[in-house]
C-alpha cells in the first residue's frame, strides 16, 4: 500500500467514524421525537443528507490537506471509505437499538407494516397479511447488509460528483 493509499484509508476511516456518529445522533433524535417508525420522505431525505454532506466535506478536507490537490480516484477512495466506516457504525448501532435498546422494535415495525398493508391493499386477506408480516420478521436480518449496500452506493455517487467538482488532477490513478 502506498503512502497516499494509507493516507486516504486513515482519512476516510477517521471521518467515517464521525459520519457514523452523526447518523447515530440523527437516529437518537428520531427516537426522542417519536419518529423512529415514521416512513416520511422528509425523514429519509434528512437521513440522506446526514450521509452526503459529511462525505462531501471529508473530500474537501482531504483536498485541503493534500496541498489543494485531488484526483477523482482519491475522492472516490476517501468518500467510499467514509461511507463504509459510517455504515459499520450505524449497523452496530441499529443492531443494538433493534435488539437490546428497543427490544420490541421488529414487532412494532411489523405491526406498522400490517397497518400500512391493510390501508394500501384493503382487499388483502388475513392469511395473506399474516404471511407478509411473518416473512418481514423472518427477513429482518437483511436490514444490515442493505444499510451497507445503500450507504456504499450513496458514498460512490457522492464521491464521484464531489470529485468531479473539486478535482485538480485530470487522470485516474
Amino acid at each position: 500500500m502506498t503512502a497516499n493509499q494509507t493516507k486516504i484509508l486513515k482519512f476516510g476511516a477517521n471521518f467515517g467514524l464521525l459520519t457514523g456518529l452523526v447518523l447515530v445522533l440523527y437516529t437518537i433524535t428520531t427516537v426522542a421525537l417519536g419518529l423512529l417508525y415514521d416512513k416520511s420522505i422528509t425523514k429519509a431525505f434528512i437521513g440522506l443528507l446526514a450521509l452526503v454532506i459529511p462525505i462531501s466535506f471529508t473530500i474537501a478536507a482531504f483536498k485541503k490537506q493534500n496541498q489543494n490537490s485531488l484526483s477523482i480516484s482519491e475522492a472516490l477512495g476517501v468518500g467510499i471509505i467514509t461511507a463504509l466506516v459510517a455504515s459499520i457504525v450505524i449497523i452496530i448501532f441499529t443492531y443494538l437499538l433493534s435488539n437490546f435498546i428497543i427490544d420490541d422494535y421488529w414487532e412494532v415495525s411489523a405491526a406498522n407494516s400490517r397497518i400500512a398493508l391493510q390501508q394500501q391493499f384493503p382487499e388483502i386477506t388475513e392469511d395473506q397479511l399474516n404471511d407478509k408480516v411473518t416473512s418481514q420478521l423472518e427477513l429482518s436480518w437483511i436490514t444490515y447488509p442493505l444499510i451497507l449496500l445503500f450507504n456504499a452506493a450513496i458514498g460512490f455517487i457522492t464521491s464521484f460528483i464531489t470529485g468531479m467538482v473539486l478535482k485538480t488532477k485530470e487522470t485516474f490513478r
